[in-house]
């Protein structure tokens, strides 16, 4: 039973959260728009977009055979999903925003996992600007959850890091 103010109250229902509404928008994408179009959403801020997404962040595996990104895309999200379990067991009962921003991560992992399995692809179903323009790359929640994990848990290393100097510091 999960206690409020634990990790697990914090871990859990984050993960679920970044994995439905990641795939809930690419329902919605895949249903009201044909692949390659794009409408607005915010005006000219925000745009839906049904953009295949078939190589990972950086283009990587993006020239490689379907079956050959398969598996390497199983291969590299069964590797994070360890070490975000690893860390995850690894914090103190009560570090909730290390466990959400750890269940984030796990959740955009799992929604490219799932979108990999089913399509063959990724599915980026948000562009940023004009839905012509092409200045700015398409994305999905699943790419916000992640990045937002990540620089959680940097920015609470950083403030850790800053307040453990401070307190060795001596005093004037």
């Amino acid at each position: 039973m999960a206690v409020l103010g634990t990790k697990r109250s914090a871990f859990l229902p984050m993960g679920l959260v970044a994995l439905a509404l990641d795939q809930l928008g690419k329902l919605h994408t895949a249903q009201t728009l044909d692949a390659g179009d794009r409408a607005p959403l915010l005006g000219d801020l925000l745009a839906w977009a049904n953009v295949p997404a078939m190589g990972g962040a950086f283009g990587i595996f993006q020239d490689w055979l379907p079956g050959a990104q398969l598996i390497g895309f199983s291969a590299l999200a069964f590797a994070a999903t360890g070490m975000i379990v690893v860390f995850y067991r690894g914090l103190a009962p009560g570090e909730q925003g290390s466990a959400a921003a750890l269940g984030a991560m796990l959740g955009g992992i799992a929604s490219h996992a799932l979108d990999r399995l089913r399509y063959g692809s990724g599915l980026d179903f948000l562009h940023l600007g004009p839905p012509s323009s092409n200045l700015l790359p398409d994305f999905s929640l699943a790419d916000v959850a992640i990045v937002l994990g990540v620089a959680t848990l940097i920015i609470e290393l950083l403030a850790a890091e800053f307040t453990a100097r401070a307190s060795e510091r001596p005093q004037r």
